[in-house]
């Protein structure tokens, strides 16, 4: 039995560590360590992460008007409006 998790487990860690905004665990760490795979999956996170933080604060919102159509058109189901 290997103290080190799978690259599978790594991932899902990765993904709830950052889910939950809480670090990672010191066998997730070194596995990162000595696996350069999971470190660029890793970094492919951060990348992510940041790019989605900053996507709600550039450009304009809905107006209520295009927010009344898209909710009617929604509303009518499948299909053209």
């Amino acid at each position: 039995m290997s103290l080190l998790p799978s690259c599978v487990e790594v991932s899902r860690l990765l993904s709830e560590a950052r889910d939950a905004g809480r670090p990672l665990g010191s066998h997730a760490r070194l596995h990162l360590w000595v696996c350069e795979v999971c470190r660029r999956l890793k970094a492919q996170f951060d990348l992510l992460g940041r790019a989605a933080s900053r996507c709600h604060e550039k450009g304009p919102g809905l107006s209520d008007d295009a927010k009344a159509r898209l909710k009617k058109t929604l509303e009518s189901g499948p299909g053209l409006p």
